[in-house]
């Protein structure tokens, strides 16, 4: 059984243009996750998926033969093609066998740690779930737009310091095997296990104020 990692990126992004391949704290957006699964062993193979000319020559420059550069089929990286799309394109092309567990991490997550991975792989290999996704415990209060709150009752709001908080899904990773994803055309299927990820996932760079949280955060942590 191999446990592969996905990164797909696209040429175009309204948001950021050429956010992926953009310097960040000094080096590409999409370097930061590629370094860190690098420092990982528990996955076999790294592969890029990109429609890009210019990230595939970055790619292949900066990691040799370390990681997969794939070729992404130009009308599956549009504004509103699906990432499972590129997801089930990439394993097709590869002949992945249906047993091998596969991981999608996002470039737009830079600060997903070895540890948040580690964690995920500690779950994936004690098979504790079919699938797996990212998410940040947080202890706020959510309201409707017609004023009511969402998750407690008005009459027994908890203090803060007793309330668990609600789980946000921070789209840094998603896993399951390959089978799954090929039956269910989804990245999550069966019994879903949450992997409760750090701080650093709650930055998910989609806009230009999420770039700007980024290098914050670089420089408040020391990360250059």
């Amino acid at each position: 059984m191999k446990t592969i990692a996905f990164i797909p990126i696209r040429n175009g992004s309204k948001g950021i243009p050429g956010k992926n391949i953009r310097p960040l704290g000094g080096k590409q957006l999409v370097c930061w996750t590629i370094d860190t699964l690098l420092l990982l062993s528990g996955i076999d193979q790294i592969w890029v998926s990109t429609d890009s000319e210019e990230a595939i020559g970055l790619l292949k420059s900066r990691y040799g033969n370390k990681i997969g550069v794939f070729h992404r089929n130009p009308k599956n990286a549009g504004d509103h093609s699906p990432v499972i799309e590129a997801v089930i394109e990439l394993i097709n092309a590869l002949q992945v066998p249906g047993d091998s567990k596969f991981i999608l991490a996002q470039a737009t997550s830079p600060f997903t740690t070895v540890e948040d991975f580690s964690k995920l792989l500690e779950c994936i290999h004690n098979e504790e779930a079919d699938s797996y996704i990212s998410c940040q415990r947080v202890k706020k209060f959510t309201w409707s737009e017609d004023g009511k709150p969402l998750n407690y009752d008005m009459n027994t709001k908890p203090m803060r310091q007793d309330y668990p908080g609600i789980l946000l899904e921070t789209g840094a990773f998603y896993a399951s095997s390959v089978n799954a994803i090929l039956q269910s055309g989804q990245l999550l299927s069966g019994r879903i296990k949450v992997i409760e990820t750090g701080l650093g996932t709650s930055i998910d760079i989609d806009e230009e104020k999420d770039w700007i949280d980024a290098e914050h955060y670089i420089q408040d942590n020391g990360l250059q």
